[in-house]
């Protein structure tokens, strides 16, 4: 896939001043712990943070993924949500219309890494053309997952916060 451009990015989160006034009226709110990759008793915890666009341009926003994936039954959540700021300096302020909460639908242990597919809880959140469907990559021994963003692949490096 390709990577997301400046412009591309730009256009997503529809950049001026009446979006940013509504992403600070919106609570965030997160269904998930917010824990550190680890796992106890069959289950997984993730949060990796990565920055938008993720080409080699400074980032202008950080996007979040956080999930809780039961190993044994296949099942569990995950959040997506893209925060005004690059990783370094994230604000708590969420980009409105970019947050998605995914029920995951199948995982694959695939010894080093999960292969988790998923679909998005309230479908009247999809923009045009965007899938309802989603397939992440965790990389457990590397600390890397790579989930999509509109068409293209980002990085995200699991953190501790």
């Amino acid at each position: 896939m390709k990577d997301i451009t400046r412009r591309k990015f730009l256009k997503l989160v529809g950049v001026g001043s009446g979006a940013i006034a509504v992403a600070a009226m919106v609570p965030t709110s997160s269904l998930l712990n917010s824990s550190s990759a680890g796992s106890a008793a069959g289950s997984f915890s993730f949060r990796a943070v990565g920055g938008l666009p993720s080409s080699s341009v400074p980032a202008y926003a950080s996007y979040v993924l956080e999930g809780h994936v039961n190993l044994a039954a296949k099942s569990g959540m995950m959040t997506r949500t893209v925060y005004a700021g690059p990783p370094e300096t994230m604000s708590a302020i969420p980009w409105p219309t970019l947050s998605r909460t995914y029920r995951i639908t199948d995982v694959r242990d695939m010894g080093g890494h999960l292969e988790i597919k998923g679909e998005i809880v309230d479908r009247s959140q999809l923009r045009q053309g965007e899938s309802p469907n989603v397939d992440v990559r965790v990389d457990r021994e590397r600390g890397v997952s790579h989930a999509p963003f509109h068409g293209s692949t980002v990085p995200l490096r699991h953190s501790t916060k």
